[in-house]
């Protein structure tokens, strides 16, 4: 398997439970720490759902530019917007795991499995993007 399907496939794992919260009118994430009763204080009525809609919309997003590095993009700044929506991807995902795992070592809130997934994304992130890089490299040009 294509590391961006792999990357499409494990995103929609993410896209699932952000649909499942959002129907549940939850605060979190699957495998994340547990959320204080007293966050959902900083919402109105739907707005929780509404942000777990958006999430899921953010990891349908993900989805898409992974598709579309799957294909090759002409031109210099279209294929420049698909690396750096790549390499942005990478970063929050990197960003999530460290955040995550940090914060489950160092504070004992939980939310290590949402790290540990974050660090997996994060991976799949990377590998696509290097392959992305490696269909657009330029041939070689011959030795006169």
């Amino acid at each position: 398997m294509k590391s961006a399907d792999a990357g499409i496939a494990w995103t929609g794992l993410y896209v699932a439970s952000k649909v499942v919260f959002a129907l549940e009118g939850r605060l979190g994430v699957s495998g994340g720490p547990e959320v204080p009763p007293d966050a959902y204080l900083a919402y109105g009525p739907g707005e929780v759902a509404s942000a777990q809609w958006a999430n899921a919309g953010s990891g349908v997003l993900v989805m898409v530019i992974l598709l579309v590095g799957r294909f090759r993009v002409r031109g210099r700044w279209p294929y420049r917007g698909v690396l750096a929506a790549h390499w942005l991807g990478t970063a929050v995902a990197a960003a999530g795991a460290v955040g995550m795992l940090g914060g489950a070592v160092l504070t004992g809130r939980g939310g290590a499995a949402f790290g540990a997934y974050c660090a997996v994304w994060a991976a799949l992130l990377f590998l696509a993007t290097r392959d992305l890089r490696r269909r657009h490299r330029p041939a070689p040009r011959p030795v006169p």
